[in-house]
């Protein structure tokens, strides 16, 4: 699959069937995230995969109305960067989670990113950043980005149309 069909088929996918996703696939995704760039090649991010079926299920109060697809996924990885190692941790695992996304829908994968940073969780004063990195143990100087909630599709949404170029969207040499 060429990378501009992969991102016209890679939907947000919340609800996912009982086939397990194989280590194989699960290391394609993770190898995606690592070949993704990262400022001055610092690579502060790292990731927790969680297939344990009671920590999915205790995790779907991390983030206040929006977590429910954990309820049926197989899999999810929690997007980790060390903030102490540069000051675009944040980028870097947007860009990482992007990469893993492309990676899922490029295998056929249904995958949701879970945003988590700066959101509330579902327990009172308490923001789903803490909650995860409570249930996952992350050291103090790791912060936690996202959620990739992986599974295989239940029901395989329709591509999107390659949009007409959005002229206005492009400005050339200045505003």
């Amino acid at each position: 699959m060429s990378v501009l069909n992969a991102m016209q088929n890679r939907r947000s996918v919340r609800k996912y069937n009982n086939q397990p996703v194989t280590d194989e696939e699960l290391n394609n995704v993770l190898s995606a995230a690592l070949l993704a760039p990262n400022g001055k090649g610092l690579r502060p991010w790292e990731f927790v995969v969680v297939r344990d079926q009671n920590t999915l299920k205790d995790l779907v109060d991390c983030r206040k109305g929006g977590a429910k697809m954990l309820e049926t996924a197989n899999v999810a990885v929690a997007v980790y960067s060390d903030s102490s190692k540069t000051d675009t941790y944040i980028e870097d695992s947007s860009i990482a989670m992007s990469y893993m996304l492309l990676a899922a829908a490029d295998q056929g994968l249904g995958g949701v990113w879970l945003q988590l940073r700066l959101r509330p969780s579902n327990q009172e004063g308490v923001s789903a950043e803490e909650f995860v990195n409570s249930k996952l143990n992350a050291p103090e100087n790791m912060k936690v980005e996202a959620l990739l909630v992986l599974g295989h599709v239940d029901e395989q949404p329709e591509a999107k149309a390659m949009p007409v170029f959005p002229c206005d969207k492009v400005h050339k040499e200045q505003w």
